[in-house]
């Protein structure tokens, strides 16, 4: 802002009007927007730590799952870990879903409808991404890796696993209502 516009305003303001006054009417909506942009800041931030947390918890459902993956029999088994998914499922606050297929998608094992990555995934390479699951927001975690031995043509395996995102939804939100109300309180104070 000039310092003609700062005139201009401050006279327009009113030449009765106070210094503190006119430093006030200049400064708050400043205030204003910095603290909206630092409130976006912080939510980004928030959603951010959430998923690396999540993606964390998914990434070890999955390596569970790809331990337990077999073709030793000439076809796709998997040996669900009931006590890894028992523990996976108390730290979760909804249901946990996991499928496990062929990349040709003729052999799959679980929840055959759950939501394909946005992107192929590479080997070795796991993808976490959002999606709707029957009506619910869910995290995903998709992982593909080479077949031990082919199953029929397919040569590789894709393992996903997916939990609800309604306790990352109630962190954030909790965490961004904590910082709003840390900068309303600094804004009262100034």
């Amino acid at each position: 802002m000039s310092w003609s516009r700062i005139r201009r305003f401050s006279a327009q303001f009113g030449a009765g009007a106070s210094l503190r006054a006119k430093l006030l009417a200049l400064l708050l909506p400043a205030m204003l927007g910095i603290a909206g942009l630092s409130l976006w800041a912080t939510h980004a931030d928030a959603v951010g730590s959430a998923n690396a947390a999540y993606d964390r918890s998914l990434l070890g459902a999955i390596k569970a799952l790809d331990l337990n993956v077999s073709t030793a029999s000439g076809g796709l088994a998997v040996e669900l870990p009931y006590r890894l998914f028992e523990f996976f499922q108390l730290t979760a606050t909804g249901e946990v879903y996991f499928r496990v297929a062929t990349a040709d998608g003729l052999v799959e094992i679980g929840h055959p409808d759950l939501p394909r990555p946005p992107r192929a995934p590479r080997l070795g390479e796991p993808v976490f991404y959002d999606a709707q699951y029957f009506g619910e927001s869910v995290r995903v975690g998709a992982y593909v890796r080479p077949l031990d031995r082919p199953v029929g043509a397919a040569q590789e395996v894709m393992i996903q696993v997916a939990e609800s995102t309604a306790s990352r939804t109630q962190f954030t939100g909790r965490f961004v209502r904590r910082a709003a109300l840390r900068d309303a309180a600094l804004l009262a104070v100034m």
